[in-house]
C-alpha cells in the first residue's frame, strides 16, 4: 500500500495541521516532498514546469514568502503545481508572513481535488525540516515493505488525469523509485525517451552513451563510465502488439536486485504497449494477459484505469481455431465475437491470447440459455468460413481460477475433441473429465484394465462390434437420445431401440442408471480414445 495524503495527517510533525480545501485528493499517493519558494510563474512553467510534462506526485511545502500579498502569483504557481501532477500544498507560517489563504487558492483547490493543508497558524517556532524528514522516513519504509513495482506504479498512474498517463510520465515514476536513469530507444537505439537520475546528469549520460563502443545483450549488464561507479542494463521491451523497444537503465553505487529489474521491464512493457500507441486494444490485451497469468492487483489496477468493470466476470469463453487462421480471426472474429456478447453482457473483454481466442463476461439478467448463445456464436462464425470449437468455462472466481482452467483448456482441448469429435462446444466439466481420461491413460495397465471393466461383457457377444459402436454413438455423441443416435448411425430408431435393449441385457442394469453410468460413459470414452491413437 503507497502512502497517501491522509496518511502523511497522521505523522507527529503534521498531526496538528489542518486541511482546508482539497478534501477529495487525500487518496492520492505521495511519492516525494520538495520546498517551493518562487516568484515568476513564468519560470515555473516554462522552465521547472515545462507544459504537459509530468513531474509529480509530490507534496510541496511553501509560505508564499516572496509573494505573500500577490494572490494572482500564488494562483499561478499552485495552478501551475496541480497540473504538473503535484498532489497538493502545505502551508507554512500562515498569521505570521501569509495573512490567509485566499478563497480564490481554496476554490480551485477544491475543484483540482489539490489538497491544501495549513500548519498551525501563528507559529514562528515551525521548521520545514521536521515535516521533510518525517514525510521521507514513511515513503522509505513503505517502499521497504511494498517492493511491488508494478502494483505501485498502475496505482500511480490510476490517478492521473488521461492526457498525463504516458511513456515518459512513466518512466519519471520509475527513475524517482529507483534512483536510477532510464532511456529508452528505438530499434536503432536511437533515444526515444530519456529521464536522467539526477536530472543534472542528462547531458553527460547523452554523451556517454555515443561514445559507448557496444552495449550489454538483452537481459545483461556491463559495468560503464557514463557517470562514476555505474552499470547500464538492458532489455528489449514491448513488441507484443506494438513496437519494440531497447531499455537502457543506468545506476550508480549499488546494483540493482534482480526481481526489481524484472518488474522495472514489466512496468515499462505496459507503458509501452499501452501508452505508446492507441489504448484500447492493447489495454485488453494487457488486462486479459493480467487475469490469465493470475495478477490480481494488476488485473484490477489496469481495470480501473480503462473504466472495466472486472468485479461481476465470473466467466470464459475459449475458442480455438487452427493456427493459420488468427490473423485473419483476429480481424474478422474477434470483432464479431464482441458484438454477439454485448448482446447478452453489461461487460465483454476479449482478445486473442497464445494462439486462442479468450472472452471473460458476465451476464444480463433474463438472456437467453449459453447454450443457445453459444451455438449462434459458432454458426455466425462458420458463416466467414471459421472451423473452430467454443469452451464455456464457469463459474471462475478468482484469477487462480481462470489461469488453472486456461491451462487445463490448453492440456486436454485436444482430447476433448478425441472424445466428441463432432461437438462445436465443450464445457468445464468435459475439460476436467478429459483431463481424467488422459490421466487413466498414462497410469498402469492394471488401472486402465479395471476402468474399462464395464465393457468386458461384450468381449464374448456375437454382434459386439456393432452393439459397442451403438453403445459409443449414445453415449458419446447423442447424449443419450434414441432418434439422435438412429440419425447418425443412418439406422432405423427401431433397430438401435433393439440393439439398446440387448446392451441393457448384457450390462444387467439400465443406461440410465448411476453410479454405473458414469463408470460405463467413462469405459466408452476411454475405449474411443484408445482407438484413435
Amino acid at each position: 500500500m503507497s502512502v497517501t495524503v491522509a496518511d502523511l495527517l497522521r505523522l507527529p510533525s503534521l498531526r496538528q495541521a489542518k486541511v482546508v480545501a482539497g478534501h477529495g485528493g487525500l487518496s492520492k499517493i505521495v511519492s516525494s516532498i520538495s520546498v517551493l519558494e518562487s516568484t515568476d510563474p513564468g519560470v515555473l512553467v516554462e522552465e521547472v514546469f515545462p507544459q504537459g510534462e509530468y513531474f509529480g506526485s509530490e507534496i510541496v511545502i511553501t509560505g508564499f514568502l516572496n509573494m505573500t500579498e500577490d494572490v494572482d502569483r500564488q494562483y499561478i504557481n499552485m495552478k501551475r503545481l496541480a497540473e504538473g501532477g503535484e498532489v497538493g500544498l502545505i502551508f507554512y507560517y500562515v498569521g505570521v508572513y501569509l495573512k490567509k489563504i485566499h478563497q480564490r487558492l481554496i476554490d480551485f483547490a477544491n475543484e483540482m481535488d489539490f489538497v491544501l493543508i495549513v500548519m498551525p497558524e501563528g507559529d514562528v517556532t515551525l521548521r520545514y525540516g521536521e515535516v521533510i524528514s518525517d514525510v521521507m522516513d514513511l515513503i522509505l519504509r513503505d517502499r521497504t515493505r511494498n517492493t511491488s513495482l508494478v502494483s505501485e506504479i498502475l496505482e500511480r498512474v490510476s490517478s492521473l488525469p488521461a492526457h498525463q498517463r504516458t511513456v515518459s510520465t512513466i518512466l519519471k515514476m520509475l527513475s524517482d523509485r529507483i534512483s536510477a536513469s532510464l532511456i529508452l530507444c528505438d530499434g536503432s537505439f536511437q533515444i526515444q525517451y530519456l529521464c536522467a537520475w539526477p536530472r543534472s546528469a542528462e547531458a553527460s549520460i547523452k554523451k556517454g552513451l555515443r561514445a559507448l563502443n557496444s552495449l550489454p545483450a538483452d537481459q545483461k549488464s556491463a559495468a560503464c563510465d557514463i557517470l562514476p561507479d555505474s552499470r547500464l542494463y538492458h532489455f528489449c521491451v514491448g513488441g507484443d502488439r506494438g513496437p519494440r523497444f531497447e531499455l537502457l537503465v543506468l545506476r550508480e553505487g549499488m546494483p540493482l536486485d534482480s526481481a526489481v529489474l524484472a518488474e522495472l521491464k514489466d512496468v515499462v512493457h505496459l507503458g509501452v504497449s499501452i501508452w505508446g500507441q492507441e489504448q484500447g486494444e492493447v489495454a485488453i490485451h494487457e488486462l486479459i494477459r493480467a487475469i490469465l497469468q493470475d495478477e490480481p492487483m494488476k488485473m484490477q489496477q489496469l481495470a480501473n484505469i480503462f473504466h472495466i468493470n472486472v468485479a461481476d466476470i465470473h466467466e470464459m469463453w475459449i475458442l480455438h481455431c487452427e493456427e493459420e487462421e488468427l490473423e485473419r480471426f483476429r480481424r474478422e472474429g474477434l470483432p464479431l465475437v464482441r458484438e454477439h456478447l454485448g448482446h447478452y453482457c453489461h461487460t465483454v473483454v476479449a482478445d486473442l491470447y497464445e494462439g486462442r481466442l479468450v472472452a471473460f463476461m458476465d451476464w444480463i439478467e433474463h438472456s437467453p440459455e449459453r447454450i443457445v448463445i453459444s451455438g449462434d456464436l459458432l454458426e455466425h462464425l462458420k458463416g466467414l468460413d471459421f472451423s473452430l470449437s467454443l469452451t464455456r468455462c464457469y463459474p471462475l472466481n478468482s484469477t487462480s481460477d481462470v489461469r488453472r482452467t486456461f491451462l487445463l483448456h490448453q492440456e486436454t482441448i485436444g482430447t476433448a475433441k478425441r472424445i466428441w469429435p463432432d461437438r462445436g462446444c465443450y464445457t468445464l466439466s468435459e475439460l476436467e473429465f478429459a483431463a481424467d481420461c488422459r490421466k487413466t491413460l498414462s497410469e498402469s495397465e492394471a488401472a486402465l484394465s479395471q476402468a474399462l471393466l464395464p465393457l468386458e461383457v461384450f468381449t464374448y457377444v456375437r454382434e459386439d462390434n456393432a452393439l459397442l459402436k451403438t453403445l459409443e454413438v449414445y453415449l458419446l455423441d447423442a447424449g443419450g437420445s434414441t432418434s439422435v443416435c438412429a440419425e447418425l448411425l443412418f439406422l432405423h430408431k427401431n433397430t438401435v431401440k433393439y440393439r439398446l435393449s440387448r446392451i441393457r441385457d448384457l450390462l444387467g442394469y439400465p443406461l440410465d442408471k448411476a453410479p454405473e453410468l458414469f463408470s460405463l460413459y467413462r469405459a466408452m470414452a476411454l475405449d474411443r480414445l484408445l482407438a484413435s491413437k
